[in-house]
């Protein structure tokens, strides 16, 4: 008997081009809503740094 994993693939806005915030939207629901609800590219830009910061303090904690 096999198990299925659940996985789930969003499409994340074309203005999310960095690998930092594709990372984000995939893995952060939180991040994705807002993401979603954000027009103003000053906004957009603050989404982006703090999916830099978000994909840096992800690769620096030990999992356990």
């Amino acid at each position: 008997m096999s198990t299925v994993r659940e996985t789930r693939h969003f499409k994340a806005p074309r203005w999310i081009c960095t690998e930092a915030g594709q990372w984000a939207y995939e893995s952060r629901e939180a991040w994705r809503i807002t993401a979603n609800q954000t027009f103003g590219v000053t906004e957009r830009r603050q989404l982006l740094d703090q999916a830099e910061q978000l994909r840096k303090d992800a690769e620096t904690t030990p999992q356990s």
